[in-house]
Formats: C-alpha cells, sequence, structure tokens
C-alpha cells in the first residue's frame, strides 16, 4: 500500500476563515471562529487565517441567472435519488438524477458571453471554465 503515496509528505492548506474584528483586520470576537482556531492550534495543525470584514463580506451569488437555476434541483434530485428504498421507482430516480447532471454538463460546456471574442472568426464550441461562471 505504501507505493501508492508519493514519498515527500506535504501538508495540506488550510484556510480558516474568521470573523473580522471592529478595525476589519483582527480577528474578531465570534466563538466559533476562536473554537477552530484554537483546535487547530493546539493539535500543532500549520494553517493560515483570512479575516472576513462582516462589513465588506463578498457576495458569492453567480453573475449569470443561469447559473444559479443549472443547478438548484441537483442536490434534490440525488437526495431522492439515494433516500429511495422501492426498487420500482429507482429507475425513475435515476433518470431524473441522469438528466439533472446532464443539464448541468451543457451548461458547463456551453460558452458564456464572457468567453465569445467578437473579432473572433471562429466560435467557441466547448467553453473553458472550469465553474459555473
Amino acid at each position: 500500500m505504501s507505493g501508492l503515496r508519493p514519498s515527500t509528505q506535504v501538508d495540506p492548506e488550510i484556510e480558516l476563515f474568521v470573523k473580522a474584528g471592529s478595525d476589519g483586520e483582527s480577528i474578531g470576537n465570534c466563538p466559533f471562529c476562536q473554537r477552530l482556531f484554537m483546535i487547530l492550534w493546539l493539535k500543532g495543525v500549520k494553517f493560515n487565517v483570512t479575516t472576513v470584514d462582516m462589513t465588506r463580506y463578498p457576495h458569492l451569488s453567480p453573475k449569470y441567472k443561469e447559473s444559479f437555476d443549472v443547478g438548484c434541483n441537483l442536490f434534490a434530485k440525488f437526495s431522492a435519488y439515494i433516500k429511495n428504498t422501492q426498487k420500482e421507482a429507482n429507475k425513475n430516480f435515476e433518470k431524473s438524477l441522469l438528466k439533472e447532471f446532464k443539464r448541468l454538463d451543457d451548461y458547463l460546456n456551453t460558452p458564456l458571453l464572457d468567453e465569445i471574442d467578437p473579432d473572433s472568426a471562429e466560435e467557441p464550441t466547448v467553453s473553458r471554465r472550469l465553474f459555473l461562471d
């Protein structure tokens, strides 16, 4: 089994996001963040701390409406498929889940407007992005 792993041990990169203090830079007074910080520190884990100023937090919603809509049913379809106990209904749940995966795959492979160069003579047929938008 030791042949499956590389010989050099690399520490995992852990990024701990914590609530920033009133100055926006120092660690704030969130007990949950401080608990995680102390656990990682006491265990000797190497990690990076990034403070998040709650008055200027990043908005993580997608730019395009289609990006938001394409994955909204995926978890529900997956949950229904996993929780199903009836063999007769399994095909329908599987078909529904695969349909959602196909919808997501088609969207990820279709180039967005940002990826299309209006000056180029070639039309991009496949998207180069690795995420929704």
